[in-house]
C-alpha cells in the first residue's frame, strides 16, 4: 500500500529552533521558514486563513516539506493563501527522491481537501528551487495549469525573471536595458539612499516606511504585518531599500533573502511630475549591489507576462513585464497549477 511506512508531523507541533534544524536537510527559500509560514496567515487574516502545513517522514528521515493553507473566500474554503497559489512542496536534498513520495503527499494534499470541503487546491513552485514537486506530477494527479479567476497578473505569468548574481557588477549593468540604465545614473546623482537592514534598524526609519506605504496603497496592510516585517528585518531575512529626495521618503522596495536566495518581494513609489527621478529602477540596483556584496547567488524579479489568446492582458500589467524584462535576467519556469474537487 502506498505510504504505509510514512507518517507526516504539523508545523504547529515544531519549535522554532526544531523547524530550522529541519530546513538543514533542503534547499529552500524564504517561503519555507518558520517566520513566512506565520506571516503569511497574519497577512490574511481577514480570510479566516488556517495552517495546515506538514511534513513527509519516512521512518526519522524527513522526506518533504509541505506548506497548505486553508481560507475562506466568499465563505466557501479552498487551499490558497489571499486566492495565490501555495508555494509547492519540497524534498530533502540528501536523499533519492522516488514516485511513492510524490503519490503519497498528492493524495495526503486531496485528502485534506476534502475533509475540509475545499472547492479547489492550488500551488506554484519558485524559479529559485531545485528540489521540489515539478508541474507535470501535478498534471498527473488532476491539476491544469491555466488559472482564469480572479484575473490577476501573477495567473497570467508561466516564467519568471531570474538574475544571476554570480556575474560581476560590469557584467549585470551592461546587461540592463539602456532606458534602465539612463534612469539609474539620472536618480543616483540627485537621490539618497537609505537601507533598513539588520545593522541599520530603527523604529523611527521603519515608521517613516509604514507612512510612505499607507501613503501610496492605502491602509491594506495590517500593522501585525507590518510587525513580522520587523521581525524579519532584525533577523535578516528582509532589508529594504529607500530612495529620499529633499528629504522626503520617495519609494522603497522591500527584498525577502534566505539561503543566498532572494526575491524582490513589494515596491511602493510617489508619482510627482515635478521631480526627474526614479526610485524604482534606482532601489533595484541598489538593491543589485547589495545582494552582491552580501554574497548572495540569485534574485527573482517578479513574473512575466506576455500577450496571448488565454488572457486578457491590461496595458498596466505588460507595462510592469516590460520593466521587470529589461534586467538582463534568465527566463526561469515558474508555472501555476489548480485542482478542482467537484465532489465538494
Amino acid at each position: 500500500m502506498i505510504g504505509a511506512a510514512l507518517k507526516t508531523k504539523i508545523f504547529n507541533n515544531y519549535s522554532l529552533i526544531e523547524w530550522n534544524d529541519l530546513l538543514l536537510n533542503f534547499d529552500p527559500t524564504i517561503n519555507y521558514t518558520s517566520w513566512f509560514l506565520n506571516y503569511v496567515e497574519v497577512l490574511n487574516s481577514t480570510s479566516e486563513i488556517q495552517n495546515h502545513t506538514f511534513v513527509v517522514y519516512d521512518e526519522n528521515v524527513p522526506i518533504s516539506i509541505v506548506p497548505l493553507y486553508i481560507e475562506k473566500i466568499s465563505g466557501l474554503s479552498q487551499i490558497s493563501m489571499g486566492q495565490e497559489p501555495v508555494y509547492a512542496p519540497i524534498f530533502n536534498k540528501n536523499i533519492s527522491i522516488s514516485e511513492k513520495y510524490h503519490d503519497y503527499l498528492l493524495k495526503k494534499i486531496s485528502d485534506i481537501a476534502l475533509q475540509n470541503q475545499c472547492l479547489l487546491a492550488r500551488f506554484h513552485a519558485s524559479p529559485l528551487l531545485n528540489y521540489h514537486l515539478y508541474p507535470f506530477e501535478y498534471l498527473n494527479a488532476g491539476y491544469v495549469e491555466n488559472i482564469f479567476y480572479p484575473d490577476w497578473y501573477i495567473f497570467k505569468s508561466k516564467f519568471s525573471f531570474v538574475l544571476n548574481l554570480l556575474n560581476t557588477k560590469e557584467h549585470i549593468f551592461n546587461r540592463i536595458r539602456k532606458g534602465h540604465r539612463s534612469n539609474i545614473r539620472q536618480t543616483i546623482k540627485i537621490a539618497n539612499l537609505i537601507v533598513i537592514d539588520k545593522n541599520t534598524y530603527t523604529e523611527e526609519l521603519f515608521s517613516r516606511y509604514i507612512s510612505l506605504y499607507y501613503k501610496v496603497k492605502g491602509e491594506k496592510r495590517n500593522i501585525d504585518a507590518f510587525r513580522l516585517d520587523s521581525i524579519a528585518i532584525k533577523s535578516d531575512l528582509q532589508f529594504i531599500m529607500i530612495c529620499e529626495y529633499n528629504n522626503e521618503f520617495e519609494g522603497a522596495i522591500a527584498f525577502h533573502t534566505y539561503n543566498n536566495k532572494a526575491r524582490y518581494n513589494s515596491s511602493v513609489q510617489l508619482y510627482n511630475k515635478n521631480i526627474r527621478i526614479h526610485p524604482t529602477h534606482f532601489l533595484l540596483w541598489s538593491g543589485i549591489e547589495y545582494l552582491q556584496k552580501k554574497g548572495y547567488e540569485l534574485l527573482e524579479i517578479g513574473d512575466q507576462v506576455k500577450e496571448n489568446n488565454q488572457f486578457s492582458v491590461s496595458l498596466k500589467e505588460k507595462n510592469l513585464s516590460h520593466f521587470k524584462a529589461g534586467w538582463g535576467s534568465d527566463v526561469i519556469s515558474n508555472i501555476k497549477v489548480q485542482k478542482e474537487f467537484k465532489n465538494v
